[in-house]
Parts: structure tokens; C-alpha cells; sequence
């Protein structure tokens, strides 16, 4: 379709293969070109597995050819080459940045002012190089600075004193995840589902495998299935041995399609230290499914509501276990938070979410 803005939009993320900010760099290119900007995307890894919308240019395909010094010098100038053949307006940053000298480099040699950076997790300092005086230089001329919840925001205000800051939530598209949760799986037993990074320091896995074992879900004859990939994958498998867990804890691989595997759950959990605004809380809901989640930091500003959609409690194997047991237990429970799961989601679907970057791309 020809584009009814005059402006050109390049995402800029990690990938767009693994985890919510990648998913939601993935889902803003769709929502983006449909709403008629031409968008381009910047891969800093080659790995793409997520739906995307516009021109790709995978950085990670030339990183795999020579990643020697110079390979990388000549990879931001090919990037710088690449924001300026196509005379991009605005930059939507989804990346972690957290070394400084490429950060350098990156926003004052490539970046031109209109640049969004987006801050997905409540650990800021990993969305902000270390060296403050550099942060401060080039993050307050930036035209936006957009935390994914108040938390966040707030936080970055905090520590930085920013003023060019907004929230803006992740989206869900519930179409999408409907056309794919009725796909076939291969468990046929009772689960709940934890589905993510195997990263042991933000997701504390350790924490789950736990609580699980203390629960009574044994006794339900109810498995843990694990959905993901990640650095910390072997810790967890040796968890799962050291716990005797084998026979109760099911390990798969990463998918594009953890919809199904949601919606044939009894309930999903959250086990996190720290979150942003979890896509798999919103994902879950949007199969009409509720979430066990313990408190991690900045809960206080995402949709689970205890009792309402989900359950909420201490960050503790015990109190963990116990909600897990109260949704077999208690059916009135279990059966009104999952009715209120997709009224939970409203505010959130995609076309509510679209209109709002529209207005900020449009005050450019």
C-alpha cells in the first residue's frame, strides 16, 4: 500500500526471535506499516522467527561473517549508510545499550535527533550506559524516551531527571494469538506453563521448580511444562534432576507459537525478580487464561489483579506453592478469574496501542 505518512520508521532491536521486547519491536513493524508509514528494521543478531511488516536489514548475517574489530567497525558504518540511503525520520531504539564507547558511537555518529528509546525492563541500567555524564549528554536531546509502564518511568525520572519520558504499554493482538492458540500439542496430561528466557538471574526458574515441588500438583497428577531457550537452560535442567523432577517437569524448546500450549494450560505462572510489563501476562489473558505470579518488582504497575485474573504473592517457594494449590482447590476461585481475564486486556489490544504511537510519531 503507498504510505499516506511522509514519515520512514526504523525499529532497531536485538533480533526478532526471542523474549517481549523483541516481540513487541516484531508486532510495532506490523502495526506501523499498516497504519501507513514505511518501515524499515534493523537486526542486530540473525535470528528472525517473529511476523514482521517492511524492509529488513540483518546486521547479524554480515556480524556472522567477520566479527573481528573492524568487522564491527564497518558494521555501524554500513548501519549509518543504511539510516541515511533510505532518509529515515525517526528511530524507534528497542536494544539493550549498556556499553558505552558503541553507545558513543551509535547515537551521536548514527542516530540523528529523532530517536525514541524504548526501556522494556525495570533493571533501567541496562536501557542507559553506565558512564552518566555520556547517558545524560545524549538521552535528554533524544525526541522520547518511552517506558512500557508508569514503574519504569518513574524510576528513570529518579535516577536521571529526564523530562522527555512517557509510558506506552505493550500491545497485544488478539487476532493473531486467536488464529494460532487451537494448533494441535503434543501434551495431553494437565499443565501449568511458564514460557520465556532460561535466565535464572531476572527469572529466578529456581524459585518455580520449588514451589512446584512443594505444591500438591504431584498429587493432581499436574506437570510443569518449561517453554525456552537461553544461558541458563543447563542450570535449570540440573535443578530439575537435583529437585527429582524429572518425571513431573517437561523442557521444550523456544516457539513462535507458545499460544497453544497457554491455552491448553490450566494456568500459567511468573516467578520473575524483576519484569517491565510481561507479554506473557497479557498473552496468557488473551487465551482466557489466569496467572499465578509471585511480586517481582514493579508488579505494582502491571494488570494482575489478586483474586480478579490471577493470583499475586510473596516472592517465597511457600506462598508460591500455595496459590498454585488454591486454583485446584478452590474452583469459584479459578472460574472467576478466568472470566475476567480478556476484559483485563482491553486497554491494551493493539489497535489502542497503535493510536497512541501515532500521535508521538505524528508531533515529530
Amino acid at each position: 500500500m503507498q504510505s499516506k505518512h511522509k514519515k520512514r520508521i526504523c525499529i532497531v532491536s536485538r533480533s526478532l526471535s526471542e523474549g517481549g521486547a523483541d516481540r513487541v519491536a516484531a508486532m510495532q513493524s506490523i502495526f506501523l506499516h499498516n497504519l501507513g508509514y514505511e518501515v524499515y528494521i534493523v537486526t542486530v543478531l540473525n535470528s528472525i522467527k517473529y511476523p514482521f511488516k517492511g524492509t529488513l536489514f540483518n546486521l547479524g548475517e554480515i556480524k556472522e561473517k567477520n566479527d573481528s574489530v573492524s568487522g564491527r567497525f564497518n558494521r555501524l558504518l554500513l548501519f549509518r549508510k543504511f539510516l541515511k540511503t533510505h532518509n529515515i525520520d525517526v528511530v524507534i531504539d528497542h536494544r539493550v545499550r549498556i556499553k558505552s564507547l558503541s553507545e558513543c558511537i551509535i547515537s551521536g555518529f548514527i542516530y540523528g535527533r529523532n530517536v525514541i528509546y524504548m526501556v522494556h525492563n525495570y533493571t533501567i541500567e541496562r536501557y542507559f550506559p553506565s558512564i552518566k555524564w555520556f547517558t545524560e549528554l545524549f538521552y535528554k536531546k533524544a525526541f522520547k524516551i518511552v517506558a512500557v509502564s508508569k514503574g519504569i518511568e518513574t524510576l528513570i525520572k529518579e535516577k536521571y531527571g529526564f523530562t522527555n519520558i512517557t509510558t506506552i504499554y505493550n500491545p497485544i493482538d488478539i487476532d493473531y494469538i486467536n488464529n494460532l492458540k487451537s494448533e494441535n500439542i503434543a501434551i495431553t496430561s494437565p499443565f501449568v506453563f511458564w514460557y520465556g528466557r532460561f535466565e535464572e538471574k531476572q527469572k529466578h526458574l529456581s524459585l518455580l521448580l520449588e514451589a512446584y515441588k512443594k505444591s500438591d500438583l504431584v498429587k493432581y497428577a499436574t506437570k510443569l511444562v518449561l517453554m525456552g531457550d537461553g544461558k541458563d537452560k543447563d542450570f535449570i535442567i540440573e535443578k530439575i534432576n537435583a529437585l527429582q523432577l524429572e518425571n513431573s517437569v517437561v523442557v521444550l524448546p523456544f516457539s513462535t507459537n507458545p499460544f497453544a500450549y497457554i491455552n491448553a494450560s490450566k494456568f500459567t505462572v511468573l516467578s520473575s525478580r524483576y519484569e517491565g510489563f510481561p507479554m506473557t501476562v497479557l498473552e496468557s489473558m488473551t487465551c482466557g487464561v489466569p496467572v499465578v505470579s509471585v511480586k517481582y518488582k514493579n508488579y505494582e504497575y502491571g494488570i494482575i489483579k489478586d483474586g480478579f485474573n490471577g493470583l499475586l504473592v510473596d516472592n517465597n517457594p511457600d506462598s508460591f506453592s500455595n496459590a498454585m494449590n488454591r486454583f485446584f482447590e478452590d474452583e469459584n476461585l479459578y472460574q472467576n478469574c478466568k472470566l475476567n481475564t480478556l476484559k483485563s486486556i482491553e486497554p491494551y489490544l493493539v489497535a489502542s496501542i497503535s493510536r497512541k504511537w501515532e500521535v508521538l510519531l505524528d508531533s515529530i
